[in-house]
């Protein structure tokens, strides 16, 4: 899920945003998001539904399901190759 929703912005940024969004592998390494909330599930499940700043909300485009593997993805800290 990663791959398909995430990784076109956040890593390769191939829509050629002004604005790079922030890197998210290793996310839950530190105490912070990069928006400044606290590293927590619950935080990461809120930009998703929600949307913060240029990201656009995703909750209903991905199921609860999609959302969740989208987080034990970020928590596993596998970087694409």
């Amino acid at each position: 899920m990663y791959n398909v929703g995430c990784a076109h912005c956040h890593e390769e940024n191939d829509l050629q945003l002004k604005k790079v969004p922030p890197d998210l592998h290793g996310v839950f390494d530190k105490a912070t998001l990069p928006g400044g909330g606290p590293a927590t599930d619950a935080n990461v499940e809120q930009v998703l539904m929600k949307g913060k700043g240029m990201m656009p909300p995703f909750a209903y485009q991905m199921s609860r399901e999609q959302m969740a593997a989208v987080i034990a993805y970020l928590h596993a800290g596998i970087r694409k190759e």
